[in-house]
């Protein structure tokens, strides 16, 4: 078939698929995003079309939306298949490390419990996403085996950015100061055990309750959003930037501890990849980018002639 008819059916039927397939909220409407611009103003969908629409698609999910068609179309025995050549990458950028004098500088400048925060994004595993720690809850980490053995904590990440399980290292010295703060908030329960929601709640309390009560799913996905923003803003950008003069991302302190594990505690790569939850090895190895410090260190007893 050349031409896939797009009656009202099939439109229903491709949104139907992507809600089946159990994706994350926030992918679940990139794809159907995806889908409103492939199909708008259009009565059939040649392959001209989509080749058109392939030229100018630069996000990955602009383009996994054909997959999903030809997916659809197979299974409801539909003869329409389109080929995706695979998309050119660009080369990426060397991310921005920080010292770890300066990683000390940002943290003591930002009130707590945000200092914690931060902490916990540059000291669990090989780094946190942002997001990741405004997810993270009480019940994900491992507080019985933390209490008996007082040495490490673990931590299992759900809902992170492709949608699986990671399990994480917490230091210590971070897992003290997690208790302390479940403490002082009142939430250990009987057995001596931190109970509750957030860890880092972020006006969560006051966000949107109508929204939670209607659809739980886009809730979840629009308070990280905000409280992303509220973080970015009111940590990031007034204190981080102001204590080291300087632009800063989230993201650098991510960065920063896996060159960190890389370089200095000489970390395999593989098993930075594993706690950073890479897919591709070629990614972990653009973050654990050389420190020129390192460098400078090695060369500078060389010997002039």
């Amino acid at each position: 078939m050349e031409n896939l008819v797009l009656n009202p059916g099939i439109i229903s039927g491709i949104l139907g698929y992507i809600i089946d397939k159990g994706y994350p909220y926030n992918t679940q409407r990139a794809y159907k995003s995806a889908l409103k611009k492939l199909v708008k103003g259009k009565q059939e969908l040649s392959k001209e079309d989509i080749f058109i629409y392939l030229n100018k698609a630069r996000h990955p999910n602009q383009r996994a939306i054909i997959n999903i068609l030809n997916q659809y179309c197979l299974q409801k025995g539909i003869d329409f298949n389109v080929v995706v050549p695979q998309m050119k990458q660009k080369p990426r950028k060397l991310p921005e490390i920080l010292s770890i004098e300066e990683i000390k500088l940002m943290i003591s400048a930002v009130p707590r419990p945000y200092d914690l925060m931060l902490r916990c994004i540059f000291g669990m595993g090989a780094g946190l996403r942002i997001s990741e720690v405004l997810k993270l809850q009480w019940n994900n980490i491992r507080w019985v085996e933390w209490l008996n053995n007082k040495e490490y904590g673990v931590a299992i990440l759900k809902e992170t950015k492709r949608d699986k399980e990671r399990v994480v290292n917490i230091p210590n010295g971070i897992m003290e100061e997690l208790y302390d703060l479940a403490k002082e908030r009142n939430i250990l329960n009987e057995f001596k055990i931190p109970s509750g929601g957030l860890v880092f709640p972020i006006n969560v309390n006051t966000f949107k309750p109508e929204l939670f009560t209607m659809d739980r799913e886009k809730w979840k996905y629009e308070y990280i959003r905000h409280a992303y923003e509220w973080v970015r803003h009111n940590i990031i950008k007034k204190v981080c930037e102001k204590a080291l003069n300087k632009p800063l991302h989230a993201h650098m302190l991510r960065h920063s501890r896996a060159t960190y594990l890389y370089e200095i505690e000489k970390i395999p790569i593989e098993r930075i990849q594993q706690l950073l939850g890479h897919k591709d090895l070629k990614t972990t190895m653009i973050y654990t980018q050389v420190d020129p410090r390192t460098t400078f260190n090695m060369m500078k007893e060389t010997k002039v002639i």
